[in-house]
């Protein structure tokens, strides 16, 4: 005969909210991480293309191809944020709301002045 074990205490759904939670302000904390990691992938493009980044001699089409990875590589923990925030809320655990809208504004602020720098 087998034993059956009865499992009591947190609900699976609870559960999974609180690590959506985690998640989410997991990413948080790594979009200054991702921050610097663009920053510096930054330098090193502009670097391969024979361009110093703090000049403004660089072509817009060398510009352009600089930006977007850079912009890549910052926005992956602000998606992060937003993904988890949202699944936390959508299952009704109204925590993941908050780096939710971080993550938005981060992601946001970092667009807008990606394209500031493009367009400069």
């Amino acid at each position: 005969m087998m034993a059956q074990t009865k499992h009591e205490g947190v609900p699976t759904g609870v559960s999974r909210s609180r690590s959506r939670v985690g998640r989410a302000w997991a990413a948080v904390a790594l979009i200054p991480v991702f921050f610097f990691l663009a920053f510096a992938l930054g330098n090193v493009l502009y670097d391969l293309f024979g361009y110093k980044p703090e000049n403004d001699d660089a072509p817009f089409s060398v510009d352009l191809v600089c930006t977007i990875p850079i912009l890549g590589v910052s926005l992956v923990p602000c998606v992060a944020a937003v993904h988890s925030g949202r699944r936390a809320a959508g299952s009704g655990d109204r925590r993941g709301l908050l780096p939710l809208g971080i993550g938005v504004l981060a992601g946001l602020g970092l667009t807008i002045l990606s394209v500031a720098g493009l367009a400069a």
